[in-house]
């Protein structure tokens, strides 16, 4: 299964429900210095946007090479609509990608939500770009600054959809939001620095890209009245993978002061080796030898996405074995959390969570979800495990006695995709003295008798208080009361470093007392929720 799959799936209905971004009414803003070129956006509900900044340029003219800053501009640049999102790649993940078949009870929430998050915008290298939204555009105050980073592994998505849409975050906490596109999949991720020197830095582009954008955050959020010396990072799945990389990145260091990782822990990345496999083998699916590698440069790049992302090593992360941030030895010298937290990240406060039935959304499109025979269940764990499945099958059963099978190996794929990952950088961080919260979603959206439980991107539409798509989140007054939780908490912490708000006392996570604050239609701190996912025989380590 893969997610371009379910969205040529999707029904054009729910595309045109989710409305043209930039596209709402309104009066023009006064002109805004960059350090490009003026820049105007619209005004309207109280709240200024813009969209589609460049902070890049193309990077068709620099493929495969780090960033450069925008080409300056004359004039007044009119930034009323999305720009080009970068060329896009699949998400596979062997051995953990369910299988699309009749009889799926889940599958229209699956396609409800990739119809909703698929911005429906060009791709092109030209992608270098970022929308702001904010109460004010002046230099009148300053703001606390959050910065998206989109989901979507490494491989696909933007920065922008009706999900993630940050006019109510701005709103609301009275901050300005900045969501931004980057390149992706093998134009971001595809190392050929073993093949040719001039090439060191293409493991990491697309990271570099994100870097760039945070230097122009640094360097013009003021003038669109937010305070640069206040810029949460906050992302989820591939998007929180994104925020746990920049934690270990040298060039990262000083450009945000917290960070919110939703569901995207990165203590590991890609090894050099595994990168190096990669590139070897998408050289040659293109028909290419070593000595070819700049052919790359100008050759159609659906090409070599299409090569690259066909090359298949064993991995159950999109951190490891495949297009994803690597340990190059420069940008990124080590992995950020990996056999200890990075120093580079003790002073910047983490918050970091997850779902608690994370991996049934990848197993929406399978009939088997919610009636699966326990011998298909060990045959899903030996797939992973080989013959050390079946022991991990057994401690899963026993931790969870009346569950069907399928839901066994939902829970076993959510601890080794997020939660036992999530865990060591909570683990690691708060070890190294950096502050650290942690948190577990717990609460199951009323729909669909709720087939996934609580799954990946239950608190997205709520953190951001758009409650969209409703089929995959739901409508009602608890919904409403877990928008108010969520904004409020992810709000205080942006403001403050410490998510507690009034009646919710959020402690630090210590790693004596593994404190967590699992969201409910009763929200609560809890001690280690997830024993399992740190022993080693579930783990099939043992």
């Amino acid at each position: 299964m893969t997610r371009r799959t379910v969205l040529a799936a999707g029904t054009a209905a729910m595309v045109a429900a989710r409305g043209a971004a930039g596209a709402e009414r309104g009066e023009p803003t006064t002109a805004i210095e960059t350090t490009s070129g003026r820049v105007r956006g619209m005004r309207a509900g109280g709240l200024s946007r813009f969209f589609g900044i460049p902070y890049g340029a193309d990077t068709a003219k620099t493929r495969f090479l780090p960033p450069v800053a925008a080409t300056p501009w004359s004039g007044v640049r009119a930034c009323n609509s999305l720009g080009a999102k970068t060329l896009q790649g699949s998400i596979t993940i062997p051995g953990v990608m369910g299988h699309i078949g009749p009889g799926a009870k889940a599958l229209p929430i699956l396609m409800a939500v990739a119809a909703i998050t698929d911005a429906r915008i060009p791709e092109s290298e030209d992608c270098l770009v970022l929308n702001v939204i904010t109460p004010d555009a002046s230099h009148a105050k300053r703001r606390p600054v959050m910065v998206w980073l989109h989901g979507g592994g490494f491989a696909m998505g933007s920065g922008f959809d009706a999900m993630t849409d940050g006019s109510r975050l701005a709103a609301r906490g009275d901050i300005v939001h900045v969501s931004l596109n980057h390149r992706l999949s093998a134009l971001g991720f595809l190392y050929l620095g073993a093949l040719d020197p001039d090439f060191a830095d293409s493991g990491n582009v697309g990271m570099l890209d994100i870097v760039l954008a945070l230097e122009w955050v640094r360097d013009n959020i003021a003038a669109f009245g937010g305070d640069p010396g206040n810029v949460t990072i906050f992302g989820q799945s591939g998007g929180g993978c994104k925020v746990s990389t920049l934690l270990g990145m040298v060039p990262a260091k000083g450009l945000f002061h917290k960070a919110i990782a939703q569901s995207g822990p990165a203590a590991w990345l890609v090894e050099k080796a595994d990168a190096e496999a990669i590139a070897a083998g998408t050289l040659a699916r293109l028909g290419l030898g070593r000595g070819d590698v700049k052919a790359l440069q100008a050759m159609d790049p659906h090409k070599v996405i299409a090569a690259a992302s066909a090359v298949q090593l064993p991995g159950e992360a999109i951190t490891s074995r495949s297009l994803a941030p690597m340990v190059d030895g420069r940008s990124i010298p080590a992995h950020p959390f990996t056999p200890v937290a990075s120093p580079l990240s003790r002073d910047v406060a983490l918050m970091i969570g997850s779902c608690k039935d994370e991996a049934t959304l990848f197993l929406a499109g399978d009939p088997e979800l919610g009636a699966m025979s326990e011998a298909s269940a060990r045959t899903r764990f030996a797939a992973l495990m080989g013959p050390k499945g079946d022991a991990a099958y057994d401690v899963y059963r026993r931790a969870f006695p009346g569950d069907d099978p399928s839901y066994i190996v939902a829970a076993m794929l959510t601890d080794r995709m997020f939660r036992s990952g999530s865990a060591i950088e909570a683990e690691r961080h708060a070890a190294a003295g950096g502050t650290t919260y942690m948190y577990r979603v717990d609460w199951e959206p009323r729909v669909a008798d709720r087939i996934l439980r609580s799954p990946h991107g239950t608190e997205v539409p709520l953190v951001f208080g758009t409650r969209v798509p409703a089929a995959f989140v739901g409508t009602g007054p608890q919904v409403d009361h877990l928008v108010d939780v969520f904004m409020a908490s992810w709000l205080a912490f942006v403001h403050h470093g410490d998510p507690s708000i009034p009646g919710l006392r959020w402690p630090r996570y210590e790693p004596h007392e593994k404190l967590n604050m699992i969201f409910d239609a009763e929200c609560g701190v809890r001690a280690d929720p997830d024993r399992i996912a740190r022993d080693p025989v579930a783990r099939g380590l043992a």
